[in-house]
């Protein structure tokens, strides 16, 4: 009878084969056993396997020859290792049988062992077959009955499948080849790919039943099985194969072994125990994290570094954006839940991210005061800063000008820049005489652009001073020819509100200033001659009178009240008016 399966499996790999000579059912050995056979798929040359130095077979060909050995279960895990370096370690408990295959390079791997499913048949009558694809690449496998994809790695099915006695050709991704089934027995077949050649290898266990009487331990006692750090569906599967029974399973946390393996068991591995005994295991849920952690503070950290943080905290991380005039574009504002709150790991956490200041629309701020204009910035959103308007120069102190203009757009935050019409305090003048006698003169809060007139009364000393945009002017005079004196300055100008300055000043002592008008009238001497010349004169002519009463004996004088005074002005003196 034949028929056929159809099977895709990688290129490459030569078969092994597997094959229990042993004696009858009811046959015991002395302490629990396992069993490996081991398949050449590197190529058609011979090699050599041995598992922790033991010999397993010898030339294992192209042609199935079958190599096997069985090893006692306390001796596990076995390092297989074949002549050309290959290897690969099985954890080999009792009544476990593995088929270990070399040589499929394209699966990134050069040796891996196939599990065996050992187990009474429950109709010897039938036989076994289990398809494995050890390629690197999913294969197509048919059955007669429509094409099954095979997965790297896996096997057609989780379990072997029952076939009746006869000869099947198997078809795999193309390639065919006949495998003859027999009652009892248990065949392996392999999708292999040694890099050269694509071939399909099959080992065959002739009888079942001889392999479960070789793996039997002796009546009265089952060895444990080692389940640490395999999966619960392994371990259960290793416990209830050896005879057992899976008794408590109980959860723990723990750092080193991954989440759902085995992290203990009970008895310890090796244990002889009566069969049907039960194992306790305890599966790892993974490392203990803690209920709560608090989040932490990634304010004004790089979006992608508070992220990277908040993950390595435990957390899931979500963002969002937001305006912001305080924080930089692409940093962090906050956190929601925020910083120091505790929260479970794995929750989300969102940051909030600056998406910079943005913009807003600038109000007018012309015909308001400094104080109107500053409130009306800072609801706004803006700043705003102020310089008086010299070509404005009404005094009311109110915004003349603004820059951006009322309308515009700007970013908040952003400066406006207003003009002031300047608010005119009165025109302020000060006088200073250093002791060099170098008169220096200076005003503010007079009108831009005018000229201002200053002369010391009763000497040729005489200057001009432009006013400058600012409204101030400064000018200097020579003093150190003039008698040292109380001589009065008359300064003339046109004040910050276009009304007329004219006010005379007494100059100071050398070394000193002053800034406060005199109220004396000050006399100028319209000929320009200095008045100690004046009072000279009177001297002389007193000299002559008194002289000439004297020698002539004359009348005396009344009281000399014909003699010019010194310090009279003459009728014709012109004088100024003291503000």
């Amino acid at each position: 009878m034949k028929r056929t399966i159809s099977s895709v499996l990688a290129l490459g790999m030569i078969a092994a084969m597997l094959s229990i000579f042993a004696g009858a059912a009811s046959a015991q050995v002395t302490e629990p056993s396992g069993q490996i056979a081991v398949v050449n798929g590197a190529s058609t040359d011979p090699v050599t396997a041995d598992a922790n130095g033991t010999a397993i077979g010898g030339d294992l060909a192209y042609a199935d020859t079958v190599g096997t050995t069985i090893l006692p279960a306390s001796g596990s895990p076995f390092t297989v290792t074949f002549s050309d370096t290959s290897a690969t370690t099985v954890a080999l408990a009792g009544m476990d049988a593995f088929t270990v295959v070399s040589g499929y390079g394209d699966n990134g791997e050069t040796a891996k062992a196939y599990p065996v499913e050992v187990a009474p048949y429950a109709d010897a009558s039938q036989g076994k077959v289990q398809v494995w694809n050890a390629t690197a690449a999913d294969v197509t496998v048919n059955v007669g009955s429509g094409d099954v994809t095979v997965a790297a790695g896996q096997s057609i099915s989780p379990n072997a499948v029952d076939m009746a006695p006869g000869t099947y050709t198997i078809t795999i991704d193309g390639v065919t080849r006949d495998i003859d089934v027999a009652a009892d027995s248990y065949t392996d077949v392999f999708a292999v790919n040694d890099g050269t050649t694509p071939a399909i290898a099959a080992a065959t266990i002739a009888s079942m039943t001889d392999l479960v009487a070789a793996l039997t331990p002796a009546a009265g006692g089952v060895a444990v099985p080692n389940v640490v750090d395999t999966t619960e569906a392994d371990a259960t599967a290793a416990i209830t194969g050896a005879g057992l029974v899976v008794g408590t399973t109980t959860t723990a946390a723990d750092d080193t072994i991954v989440a759902g393996n085995v992290i203990s068991q009970d008895p310890a591995a090796g244990t002889d125990v009566p069969s049907g005994s039960p194992v306790n295991i305890v599966v790892s849920t993974g490392p203990d994290t803690p209920a709560t952690v608090p989040v932490p503070d990634v304010t004004g950290k790089a979006a992608a570094d508070a992220q990277a943080e908040l993950e390595a905290a435990g957390f899931t991380v979500a963002s969002e954006e937001q305006e912001s005039m305080d924080v930089e574009a692409g940093l962090v504002i906050e956190t929601n839940p925020a910083t120091g709150t505790e929260v479970a790991p794995g929750e989300t956490v969102t940051m909030i991210v600056s998406s910079g200041a943005g913009e807003v629309i600038v109000p007018n701020f012309v015909g308001m005061t400094q104080e109107e204009a500053t409130a009306a910035a800072e609801e706004a959103g803006l700043t705003i800063s102020f310089v008086e308007d010299p070509q404005n120069p009404d005094p009311d102190g109110e915004v003349a000008s603004q820059d951006p203009t009322a309308g515009a757009k700007a970013e908040a935050g952003s400066e406006v820049v207003a003009q002031l019409t300047p608010q005119v305090d009165d025109a302020w003048v000060i006088v200073h005489l250093n002791p060099s006698r170098l008169l220096t003169v200076s005003g503010i809060h007079f009108k831009p652009g005018t000229t201002v007139e200053l002369a010391v009364l009763n000497t040729d000393k005489k200057a001009t001073a432009t006013v400058q945009d600012d409204g101030s002017w400064v000018t200097t005079a020579d003093l150190s020819d003039v008698e040292n004196q109380a001589e009065l300055l008359l300064v003339k100008g046109t004040a910050a509100d276009e009304s007329a300055y004219e006010a005379t000043f007494k100059i100071p002592a050398a070394g000193s200033s002053t800034d406060q008008p005199t109220d004396e009238t000050a006399t100028e001497e319209s000929s320009g001659t200095p008045v100690w010349v004046w009072v000279v004169l009177g001297l002389v002519v007193l000299a002559i009178i008194g002289l000439g009463i004297k020698i002539f004996g004359g009348s005396e004088s009344a009281d000399g009240g014909d003699t010019p005074s010194d310090d009279t002005p003459s009728d014709d003196t012109p004088t100024t008016d003291s503000n």
